[in-house]
């Protein structure tokens, strides 16, 4: 009796698509080093000003092109086949790279493609793990799934200060072969992924929502008020990337405020992983009791007051205790993105919805570092103020999008 008892209260385990997606992450990210350095790479090609940002304007394009293609690719030829030919086309592309590093229009041209093809990626792994086998709460996968993103997030920073901040060829023939090897790991898992896929498409889906019951098991059509609230959060997402991406804009410029502010950054990003690595899977299990509507909305308000906080401060303390506000909030409302889109949807458009998230990310960093720059420089206290309105205002949206009145509390549509 103790036994089975035991065998109750033992987390559910994850699922072996679940694993090859998160490992073929972790090696892609860790030699991500266009994603991080596109700035610094561009600028070492001996660009005008005026070019640089016409070429991070392509990037950011081609980004969010991509993200869609790969959510309609993987919604039309299945998401595993979609994560082999994207992995096999960055070793081409990232190649090329390394051969012509110092070419700046093919450079562009062939990075452009590049981050296309990485783009790609998001929607049809987001969708492989959403749809996965996992038995727990959604939002718990998918925060598992994020430990293997972040720790390759962190590992990249430092495989560029080992081999040197300017030897880009070298850097893409890293590259080249981080995502040669992960073409190799999908094709030897491929028949597994297309089990996973086969399952996902025909399984009694669980009720793993708190506040709806199970999503939709076939795509039973057209459903106004369904994809209305797909959409709000997809929205909602892109607004709270926007706000989200002043860490990287915002935060740094307001920073000269504080003594020794460009080492206090540097602090910021270490604590904003490490809590990322420790402490976002354990959060989802409390999340996950909550409706995901109120944890999303919760997530993207913390976020930004966080960040407001940050950069309001004019001491490490008060700096610190932002950011770390900051870094709770993300460790709440980004998992939840994936998975209310998860929920939300059908087997048949989840991979599509996930590329439309992914875009709106996408676009949310296109966009948010010149806004903070231009606001922050222009007047600070004002501008944090204003993001705190934004996320309130994201937060809000978020919580009426899950609401949905009507309907009988065993449907999600």
């Amino acid at each position: 009796m103790a036994v089975a008892v035991a065998d109750r209260k033992r987390r559910p385990s994850f699922p072996a698509e679940v694993w090859i997606v998160s490992v073929t992450t972790f090696l892609s990210r860790s030699v991500g080093f266009l994603a991080l350095f596109s700035t610094v790479f561009y600028t070492s090609l001996g660009l005008s000003a005026a070019a640089l940002s016409l070429a991070l304007f392509a990037a950011g394009v081609t980004g969010v092109l991509g993200s869609l293609a790969g959510g309609w690719a993987a919604a039309r030829f299945g998401s595993t086949d979609v994560l082999i030919a994207g992995s096999a086309l960055n070793v081409v592309f990232l190649f090329l790279l390394g051969l012509m590093s110092t070419e700046p229009a093919s450079a562009i041209v062939v990075a452009s493609l590049s981050v296309a093809v990485t783009q790609s990626f998001a929607g049809p792994a987001a969708a492989l793990v959403t749809g996965s086998g996992y038995e727990g709460d959604t939002v718990t996968v998918v925060a598992f799934h994020r430990i293997f993103l972040s720790s390759g997030v962190t590992v990249a920073p430092i495989a560029v200060a080992l081999v040197g901040q300017n030897n880009f060829s070298l850097l893409f023939f890293l590259s080249s072969l981080g995502s040669l090897l992960t073409t190799g790991l999908l094709l030897s898992e491929r028949s597994r992924l297309h089990a996973a896929e086969e399952r996902a498409a025909t399984r009694e889906l669980r009720a793993d929502s708190t506040e709806f019951g199970p999503r939709p098991a076939v795509d039973t059509g057209y459903d106004a008020s369904r994809v209305a609230r797909v959409w709000a959060v997809v929205v909602v997402f892109g607004t709270a990337m926007a706000v989200y991406s002043q860490s990287m804009s915002g935060i740094p410029l307001s920073l000269d405020q504080v003594s020794s502010g460009g080492q206090l950054y540097g602090v910021l990003l270490v604590v904003n992983s490490v809590f990322i690595i420790a402490f976002e899977l354990p959060l989802s299990f409390v999340t996950s009791k909550f409706r995901w509507n109120y944890a999303l909305g919760l997530g993207i308000i913390v976020t930004g007051v966080g960040l407001a906080v940050c950069g309001l401060g004019t001491s490490w303390t008060v700096c610190i205790f932002g950011f770390v506000l900051f870094s709770l909030g993300e460790a709440i409302f980004i998992p939840q993105a994936s998975a209310s889109i998860a929920r939300l949807s059908a087997p048949s458009e989840n991979p599509r919805y996930q590329g439309y998230l992914s875009a709106a990310q996408s676009i949310g960093f296109a966009i948010g570092p010149g806004i903070g720059a231009f606001g922050v420089l222009h007047d600070r206290t004002l501008y944090w103020a204003v993001v705190v309105q934004i996320s309130l205002a994201a937060g809000a949206v978020a919580v009426i999008a899950g609401i949905n009145k009507g309907r009988s509390p065993n449907r999600v549509g």
